[in-house]
């Protein structure tokens, strides 16, 4: 049957090999931004722990990550029902953004947010077409989760 299809065809198919497309979750400049974002708009005076920034960057992936973020912190669901997924790739992007001098290291376990990163994340706000989701839920969520809380949901139990 495919030999008769092919006969049917008269014109040349030709194959172009193309790279692959990259998700978006992938480049390393939207992850820099994501970082950026958090930090300007998620988290007070532009600090985060390492923890809490992979906690608010899991959840705003999808719209099920942040109701299911919700419902654990208003402990309407057991703490199990949220599972953090620690990301390479956004690991890398905060790599980047240090070396770039967007942000930096503070006590060995806090991100701040450098006056470089902080005019590139107003910048990305301004922009009415990109990041529209995760900034609001970020402005509306981002700041309220607490270290302590971020932790918690980390590690899958209560802190002592």
């Amino acid at each position: 049957m495919a030999d008769e299809i092919a006969t049917e065809i008269r014109i040349p198919i030709r194959f172009k090999k193309r790279p692959n497309a990259v998700a978006p979750d992938f480049r390393p400049g939207w992850k820099v931004s994501l970082l950026l974002l958090i930090l300007q708009f998620g988290s007070r005076g532009g600090k985060s722990s390492l923890t809490r920034l992979h906690v608010l960057n899991w959840a705003v992936r999808s719209i099920r990550h942040q109701e299911e973020l919700l419902t654990t912190i208003k402990s309407e669901a057991p703490l199990f029902s949220f599972n953090v997924r620690f990301e390479p790739a956004f690991s890398r992007a905060i790599d980047l953004a240090v070396a770039a001098a967007l942000v930096t290291w503070v006590g060995g376990n806090r991100i701040e947010l450098l006056a470089g990163g902080s005019e590139i994340a107003r910048k990305l706000k301004k922009n009415s077409e990109v990041f529209l989701p995760e900034l609001s839920f970020w402005e509306s969520v981002g700041k309220t989760i607490t270290e302590p809380q971020a932790l918690r949901l980390a590690k899958g139990a209560d802190i002592v």
